[in-house]
């Protein structure tokens, strides 16, 4: 009976083990037994010992140490916002002196930023509305051109600190000059921008109020910075002329990075903290969820269901220093809390409680491996008495090498010869054939590598005709691509010799080709025609549908070239697409005829997408939705025209489901209401190409990393009548 590779290295494992443990077990095995044990015993005594000891002293260190550093952190929020009212009163100081006539400043000029862009970090000058309808006086002007004097004060307190988010003076005559701290990216000021250019008046903010009324510095409750979207606070003061009251002097500080400063410190990967404020909500904090995170509703941490969160709250919220345990979201901490006294708010460190106990683990390992190494000296102690059995295990391993050397090149002989044989395979000799006679699984082996093989050739044959039937497809594809971008008009500007309006379009297919198409075309030397159309479905199908749906419209138009025929031409195409049309396939079409010298414009939409209009200084709206179905449904269906009229620098934007429809990851729609915002913020001396890299350039950032779902098309028509030749 031949034995298998299992049977024969456990025969011969087992009979060298068997032989060379079993002398040494007699003599050793009661001995070893006894110390083992006797050693196990004490090591887990010591080692529990050792361990309680060291959890309780660690836990008072941690304590110890978790309180200095609060104490230190509420301290230093705290100085930073004492600074901060240090620099408002020297700012109103100096104001006062200025305007009281005690100092002189020679002034110098500012940028207004209700008429310029001025970039964050540079100061500027902004008048209310009610300042800028009533005009400055020459008093007023004597006024701002002294309180410039101060801008490099203002300046230079905005650059010195990473926490100022603003420095700024706000007049009782309405105007307010500001410095806004730089961003890592170029950006505006915050009154340069809409709507705070043409709204912003600084006698209707609250910190202008809170200001106005106040002795002294001081701080307004937490808000939402709307430009950073980070937690602040403005420390607010009034200033004085020779007349008494002048205005207010105020600094935005971001809350958020004087905490993210000090959380430098942390003293433990599990360390929380947060911000506690004097109404008991959590304004920052360090966890994203559970009970202490940052929640819209503000909710009151001292009625939280955890008892003893609630009651350490309402201690932080009275101004008390402390650290106690506590449960938050079923899991024991430590929290230690110091007060914030400028703002009346608390900050807390948590940390979590089986954290202090990983040292006295530490401690009880060492220990226990201590203990280890002592047992191996013992082991070795015991190992000498075995000396005498040197002799016998010397001929017991001569004998062990004997016949593991001969087992070993009986065993690998065959094993070399089916390696050998797979080496030539992997070369890609793939006739090789393995014949090895064993009676052992090396024998299947080989009989499965030789099937390998074989099946491995047919694999390789079968998978070059698959590649070379791909690569054709592949070529068809790219050559009816470029055969159907060249049947739509791509050259720009399309009519280089008539001034009265400008026109550009583009399309963007979802797969190798598209079913959308655009078109446009002179008819006469007075009418221009434009087309845009979105067949169902994708791919070659659309793609083939397109062309004889574009051909058909743009002969009948041809053929009838008139503006009131433009019903019959679209009645015509839809009839022609209705015969043989077995795949019941459709064509959404909007197509229009412009009189290029009068401005009139006269449409039919059958089905497709509302087109966008801008006339005049109201910006885009929509034209009426479609009067008819697709065109491709059934035979017989009448379009009536619908006419308008276009004067110098009305904008029309035509658009496929493409465009409204594309979806970002998690499956939004760009939608048609954030087109039509987007298009309102075009200005009107905007070229039509311009306006449509501006669209395309919002669907693909809406559309990020997800795959375009729909073809892509667009067409702008800018209408500039004759006298903008």
């Amino acid at each position: 009976m031949k034995l298998d590779i299992r049977r024969k290295v456990l025969l011969l494992v087992l009979s060298g083990s068997l032989l060379t443990f079993l002398l040494i077990n007699v003599f050793l095995y009661f001995g070893l037994y006894r110390i083992r044990e006797t050693v196990e015993t004490k090591n887990e005594e010591l080692g529990e010992e050792t361990a309680e000891y060291t959890e309780q002293l660690v836990e008072a260190q941690i304590k110890k140490r978790m309180g200095e550093i609060t104490r230190l952190r509420a301290q230093y929020v705290d100085g930073g916002l004492t600074a901060t009212a240090a620099d408002v009163k020297y700012i109103a100081d100096v104001m006062n002196a200025l305007l009281k006539g005690d100092v002189q400043s020679a002034g110098h000029p500012v940028p207004n930023a209700l008429y310029a862009d001025v970039p964050a970090g540079q100061p500027f000058i902004h008048y209310s509305p009610d300042l800028a309808r009533q005009g400055v006086s020459p008093a007023l002007q004597r006024e701002i051109r002294l309180t410039s004097g101060f801008i490099g004060s203002l300046l230079g307190m905005s650059a010195c600190s990473d926490f100022y988010q603003a420095v700024y003076l706000g007049s009782k005559s309405g105007y307010t000059i500001m410095v806004q701290q730089r961003e890592e990216k170029e950006t505006l000021s915050a009154l340069c921008t809409e709507p705070n250019r043409h709204t912003y008046d600084p006698r209707k903010r609250d910190w202008y109020k809170l200001g106005k009324d106040a002795s002294k510095p001081v701080f307004t409750d937490a808000y939402i910075n709307p430009v950073t979207g980070e937690p602040c606070v403005s420390c607010v003061v009034p200033y004085y002329d020779t007349e008494g009251f002048a205005g207010v002097a105020g600094i935005d500080c971001s809350v958020q990075d004087l905490y993210e400063e000090i959380m430098k410190t942390a003293i433990s990967s599990t360390e929380r903290s947060f911000v506690l404020g004097n109404k008991g909500e959590i304004i920052i904090s360090s966890k994203e969820k559970g009970l202490l995170s940052v929640s819209l509703d503000s909710q009151d941490l001292r009625k939280s269901a955890e008892s003893s969160i609630a009651r350490e709250a309402a201690n932080m919220v009275a101004g008390k220093t402390d650290m106690k345990p506590v449960t938050i979201d079923g899991k024991e901490y430590y929290l230690a809390y110091a007060p914030i006294k400028s703002l009346g708010w608390s900050f807390g460190t948590l940390i979590a409680k089986d954290e202090t106990l990983s040292p006295a683990m530490e401690a009880k390992n060492e220990v226990r491996d201590w203990m280890s190494d002592f047992r191996n000296t013992v082991h070795g102690l015991i190992t000498g008495y075995g000396a005498m059995l040197a002799a016998a295990m010397a001929l017991l391993l001569v004998g062990l090498i004997g016949f593991g050397t001969w087992s070993a090149k009986r065993f690998v002989k065959p094993i070399l010869e089916l390696e050998d044989g797979v080496k030539q395979i992997a070369r890609g000799n793939l006739d090789k054939k393995l014949s090895l006679e064993t009676g052992d699984e090396i024998e299947h082996l080989a009989d499965s590598v030789n099937n390998m093989a074989a099946e491995l050739k047919t694999y390789i044959a079968d998978l070059s005709k698959v590649t070379a039937e791909n690569e054709r497809i592949a070529t068809e594809l790219s050559v009816a691509r470029n055969i159907q971008e060249g049947m739509l008009p791509k050259t720009f500007p399309a009519f280089p010799d008539i001034r009265e309006f400008d026109i550009y379009a583009s399309m963007h297919a979802a797969k190798e080709v598209g079913g959308d198409f655009y078109d446009f075309y002179l008819v006469d030397k007075d009418h221009l025609a434009v087309t845009i159309g979105d067949v169902s479905g994708k791919g070659v199908p659309a793609a083939l549908f397109m062309v004889v749906a574009k051909t058909v419209l743009q002969n009948n138009m041809l053929l009838l070239k008139k503006a009131e025929a433009l019903g019959e031409v679209m009645a015509r195409a839809n009839d022609r697409l209705c015969r043989d049309n077995e795949e019941d396939m459709f064509v959404t079409v909007f197509m229009g005829l412009l009189n290029i010298k009068t401005g009139e414009f006269c449409y039919v939409n059958a089905g497709h997408n509302r087109p966008l209009l801008r006339c005049g200084a109201d910006g885009f709206a929509w034209l009426p939705k479609a009067d008819t179905c697709m065109i491709g449904i059934m035979e017989g269906l009448e379009f009536p025209v619908r006419k308008l009229k276009l004067n110098s620098g009305d904008c029309l934007f035509l658009y496929t489901d493409g465009v409204t429809e594309a979806m970002d990851p998690e499956g939004n729609l760009f939608s048609e209401g954030k087109l039509k915002d987007l298009l309102g913020t075009v200005p009107r001396e905007m070229e039509t190409k311009d306006i449509l890299v501006l669209v395309s350039q919002a669907v693909k950032a809406h559309a990020g990393e997800a795959e375009q779902s729909d073809d892509v098309t667009m067409l702008g028509l800018l209408y500039k009548g004759q006298e903008k030749q």
